[in-house]
């Protein structure tokens, strides 16, 4: 019913409404009359059996959200609130029919007729009643309506129903409820083309044109209407109502499913939250079964893209200018890329997955730390720092960017030079040691990761220098004249690079 079409049952019911119609306009005989109040009876047992699957469809509801509420809640609210609105609209039209009947006959018979007539085919007597509508019990109200003795009275439809005297009439106020009914209908159909057309021909509340002349809807149905034809047009609503119902649960059904991906196979996945750990830090990694559907391959998209909301997404730019598709191997996307520059680096993307209701986007974001090639040597016996001046220190600790890791110093000052690319100067204040102690930032908390020790010296005496000397033989050689011009003797650290050290002779 979902897709659509019509049942052959439904296809019947909408010819005999149209036999129907066209014969009530003529003066037809009693048989005939009664032919169609058994065509009423018909239609109102295949409204019955409607709403009995319609309650199946209901229960497997329930039974979906108490497995999953998550996945089946929303669809299962959204049925009951087309089913609410469903019995509203049902009731309303059995109340309609029931007065009917009452104003016609005088008296109601509820009921099956086997159980309302005796073994010659006459009504029981005591069956009858003529209760109003309001009392009645809930029962009574959804019981069929099993008899109609004045079938051709022409003036018990139009004198509850319409007339054109009155500025308020209960038709209009049927139709005004069948379109809001049906307006629900096509907005929770919004993109089920076939469906929102099967709504549109079962619900259609137009006003007609008779002889040329237009002519609203509640007189074409209501007004000088024979009481069995309106009787059985009135249960004919109540049928497309239950008939509608079942196709909007039925797709809301079908679409628990359908927003899921359907999987042939699973694998057990890990995923460590760093492959790269300290000791005295602990691995930690996710852990959980991943399924995938080996009769098709996702599409991997890597790049920028855009939330447009209600779970939807969309890459930005172009395919293979501002993003790229990614290679999939069974199942899996092969994802590589050149490192050009250190530091973390973020990206993303979308996976697209086909299913039952379209191709379903799926977001996907991680980063990976890019960091330099570097060798480390280390002359252990000359770790030393030097009273009162810069020494310039490199500092790193594998796994950390320069701009999580700080230092600190147990004799003088240590500061950043140059933080972003790890270098770093010491300055002690006395001879000793000094202990130069690392930090990383990790996960937010400022973490020791180790420290090293320092002999602190007093920078090397300097050796005494007459500008213009030439060394020969080991021994400093100067011609008389450039001494007398050379301006008195000077200081020389030889091989001692580090600036800022000055002597006054």
């Amino acid at each position: 019913m979902a897709g659509g079409k019509l049942s052959p049952r439904q296809k019947m019911i909408n010819m005999m409404y149209l036999v129907l119609t066209a014969l009530l306009a003529l003066n037809v005989s009693k048989e005939v009359l009664n032919s169609f109040f058994e065509v009423n009876l018909g239609i109102e047992r295949s409204t019955t059996n409607f709403n009995a699957k319609n309650g199946d469809t209901y229960a497997a509801f329930d039974a979906a959200a108490e497995l999953n509420k998550v996945k089946a809640g929303a669809f299962r609210d959204q049925a009951y609130e087309v089913k609410a609105n469903a019995d509203e609209l049902v009731e309303f039209i059995q109340e309609m029919k029931y007065n009917l009947v009452l104003a016609a006959d005088k008296e109601v018979y509820l009921g099956s007729q086997l159980e309302l007539k005796d073994e010659d085919g006459n009504l029981l007597e005591d069956k009858a009643i003529t209760t109003p509508w309001n009392e009645l019990s809930d029962a009574e109200k959804k019981m069929t309506i099993g008899n109609l003795s004045v079938k051709d009275d022409r003036h018990a439809s139009g004198d509850l129903f319409y007339s054109a005297k009155r500025k308020k009439n209960i038709a209009t106020d049927l139709k005004n409820n069948l379109i809001s009914y049906k307006n629900s209908l096509l907005s929770i159909s919004e993109g089920n083309e076939s469906l929102i057309t099967s709504i549109n021909e079962t619900c259609n509340y137009d006003d007609k044109k008779v002889k040329g002349k237009k002519q609203l809807w509640e007189e074409y149905n209501f007004y000088d209407m024979p009481s069995v034809g309106a009787l059985t047009l009135l249960s004919k609503m109540q049928s497309d109502v239950r008939n509608t119902e079942a196709d909007i649960i039925t797709m809301l059904r079908e679409n628990i499913d359908a927003t899921s991906l359907k999987f042939t196979t699973a694998e057990g996945i890990q995923i460590p939250q760093s492959n790269f750990v300290l000791r005295g830090d602990s691995f930690r990694a996710q852990i959980f079964i991943s399924a995938k559907d080996t009769t098709q391959d996702p599409m991997i998209y890597v790049g920028e893209y855009d939330s447009l909301g209600n779970g939807n997404y969309q890459m930005k730019g172009t395919e293979g200018v501002d993003y790229n598709s990614v290679k999939v191997v069974n199942g899996k996307g092969i994802f590589s890329e050149r490192a050009s520059s250190e530091g973390m680096k973020k990206w993303g993307g979308l996976i697209a997955m086909k299913t039952a209701n379209g191709t379903k986007m799926y977001p996907f974001n991680g980063e990976y730390l890019v960091a330099a090639k570097t060798a480390v040597v280390s002359p252990t016996n000359m770790n030393i720092l030097y009273l009162e001046v810069d020494n310039p220190l490199k500092i790193s600790v594998p796994g950390y960017t320069a701009g999580e890791i700080s230092a600190v110093i147990s004799n003088g000052k240590v500061s950043a030079t140059k933080r972003s690319l790890g270098e770093y100067s010491a300055r002690p204040s006395k001879k000793g040691k000094a202990l130069v102690t690392l930090y990383a930032n990790v996960e937010g908390k400022r973490t020791k990761m180790g420290d090293m020790e320092f002999r602190v010296k007093e920078v090397p005496p300097p050796k005494a220098k007459v500008q213009f000397a030439i060394s020969a033989n080991g021994v400093l050689v100067i011609d008389k004249m450039k001494m007398v011009n050379a301006g008195g003797l000077g200081a020389e650290l030889k091989d001692f690079d580090f600036k800022g050290v000055r002597y006054v002779i």
